[in-house]
Order: structure tokens, then C-alpha cells, then sequence
């Protein structure tokens, strides 16, 4: 089976502003070497640090930008879900990149014959009611345009703000508290009962977690500058992989 026939799956890359940050590096060479073989590539949510409009995101990303839609141009299907940090992600988005935005919070997609639940992860996390709150606030649509409408200046701020407030919160929540709710996965497995496995992110704890009746969570982890664990689908076998700046040379 040619490389083609390969699925990437990877989830909260935070792409930061600066370019030249290591993170954007290892990622523009995620896609510039390895992701290129890929028949698809999934991104699960917070591919960026912070997307308060398209207006300012493109020129903010532009080097990511540019890299998704060469790996688009080049025959690589892209999909692109939202996080709780780039949930104002819109259809200039999606043209620059030729990726197709996953809007809903939860899709079922055949892989490889296999269907697979893929979703950010954030809305399994209910026992963080602080949160589960906020996030329904914010993913009103009309709120959504009112803040869409104001200055670029006054969204960055805004935007700066919310990220320090949400730094200060999570450093005085417990673990299990920004875990995800076994009964929250349970409820969404019974809800796509075809479904054997779960993909998601958000959580930061890459793992694989073995369910009742043969079902498996895959979770999967945040980028760092030198490494990120994503997921590998393939020949319709499934591998938590790491990817490197010196695997990547090695392509």
C-alpha cells in the first residue's frame, strides 16, 4: 500500500505568532515532509495559540497558512476541527488553506473502513462546570459576531486577557477536574454505537485507554518544540507515533 493510503491524526499544535518559534518549526516541517504522504490529515482543535477573526489570523499565520495549502494543493486532504482557542475560524480560513473546517463539536468519519468518533475533547471534560459555562456563552453565534465586529486591537486585547484568566484558573483546578468525565465518553460511545474508537485532544495526556466491549479512547497530545505525539492510521492499523525534528530530517 502506497504512502498515500496513511492517516495523520493530531490535535493542539498551539501555533504561536512568532514564525521562528520552535513549535512552528517542527510543525511546518511536520508538513512539509511527512504530512505530504498522507492521504488525509486531521487537525482535532487549537491548531493556533489564538484566532480572533480571519482578518488577523492570515497575516498573523501566514507561514502555516501558506504550508497547509501547499500540503492541500499537493493532493493531501485536510480537515480542520475547532478548539476552545480557534473556534472563530471561517470560510477565508478555509479557502486560504483548501482544508474543510469541521464546525460540529463531535463527527463520526470512515477511515480506512473504520468508523472513528474524532472531536476536540473539551466537551468531555463536564466536570468543569466553570468552563462547560463559558463555552456555551462564547459559542453563541451572536455573540460570536458582536465580538467579530470590534477593532482588531480591541479583540487581541480582549483575547490577551482571557488567555492570562484562563492560565490563573487552571493553575487552581485539580486534574481530574480538567479530565475528561468517564460517563461523558461512555454517553457518546452509546451514541455511535458502530464506532469502536475515539479520537480526540484537548487533555494533553496522549494515551491510549482501553474500554469496555473492545472500545478504545486514543488521546492525543500537545506539540512541543522539540516533539508531539500524534496518531498514524494505516493499512487500518492504529499507532500512537511521536514525531521529531530528527525523525523528520531522517524523511
Amino acid at each position: 500500500m502506497s504512502d498515500k493510503a496513511v492517516c495523520y491524526i493530531l490535535a493542539d499544535v498551539h501555533l504561536q505568532p512568532d514564525p521562528h518559534h520552535p513549535i512552528n518549526v517542527l510543525f511546518l516541517n511536520f508538513l512539509k515532509h511527512q504530512a505530504k504522504r498522507a492521504h488525509h490529515v486531521y487537525i482535532l482543535g487549537d491548531l493556533f495559540e489564538a484566532w480572533v477573526g480571519d482578518d488577523i489570523g492570515l497575516s498573523t499565520y501566514t507561514e502555516a497558512i501558506n504550508a497547509l495549502h501547499n500540503l492541500s494543493q499537493q493532493g493531501t486532504k485536510l480537515s480542520i476541527a475547532y478548539g476552545n482557542r480557534d473556534f472563530l475560524m471561517r470560510s477565508a480560513f478555509a479557502k486560504a488553506t483548501g482544508a474543510r473546517l469541521i464546525t460540529q463539536d463531535v463527527i463520526v468519519e470512515t477511515i480506512q473502513s473504520i468508523p472513528f468518533i474524532l472531536l476536540h475533547g473539551d466537551t468531555l471534560c463536564t466536570d468543569d462546570a466553570h468552563y462547560q459555562k463559558m463555552r456555551r456563552w462564547f459559542h453563541k453565534r451572536w455573540i460570536q459576531g458582536i465580538f467579530l465586529a470590534l477593532p482588531k486591537r480591541k479583540r487581541l486585547n480582549i483575547a490577551h486577557k482571557m488567555r492570562q484568566q484562563s492560565g490563573k484558573a487552571t493553575a487552581t483546578k485539580s486534574a481530574m477536574i480538567m479530565d475528561v468525565n468517564p460517563k461523558a465518553v461512555d454517553t457518546l460511545f452509546q451514541k455511535y454505537p458502530s464506532s469502536q474508537h475515539m479520537i480526540h485532544g484537548h487533555t494533553h495526556r496522549p494515551a491510549c485507554h482501553t474500554m469496555p466491549d473492545d472500545k478504545t479512547r486514543w488521546v492525543l497530545g500537545d506539540w512541543h518544540p522539540n516533539s508531539a505525539k500524534i496518531i498514524k492510521i494505516e493499512n487500518g492499523l492504529i499507532e500512537m507515533m511521536t514525531v521529531t525534528s530528527q525523525s523528520l530530517n531522517q524523511i
